[in-house]
């Protein structure tokens, strides 16, 4: 409701009372400020929303992610890691995929 009030209804209430002549400076100031971050902020989530859609989807074409976990801090690491895997997939070429390297283990 506030995201709605500051995006929407604070420029027409600003509007109404420029049309009736009752606003001054600073609420025309005010209003024109809120509205622009609020905008701005909506747009940048929208953005954002998109590039993590789109970053799921390349992970579910890789086969999911490879790696797992519930920490929020680590989320970003797990999507990357499918999308650098389906990156270097689609080369096509054993060349690209990184050498796995044989673990030894001496007592």
């Amino acid at each position: 409701m506030i995201r709605i009030n500051e995006m929407i209804l604070t420029p027409l209430i600003c509007i109404f009372f420029v049309i009736l002549g009752r606003a001054d400076l600073m609420l025309i100031i005010s209003s024109c400020i809120s509205t622009f971050r609020s905008w701005s902020e909506w747009i940048e989530y929208q953005e954002l929303r998109i590039l993590i859609q789109q970053m799921y989807l390349v992970c579910m074409a890789t086969g999911g992610p490879f790696i797992r976990t519930n920490d929020n801090e680590y989320l970003p690491y797990v999507f990357a890691d499918a999308v650098v895997r389906r990156g270097i997939h689609r080369q096509g070429s054993e060349a690209g995929r990184p050498q796995e390297e044989h673990e030894t283990h001496s007592q």
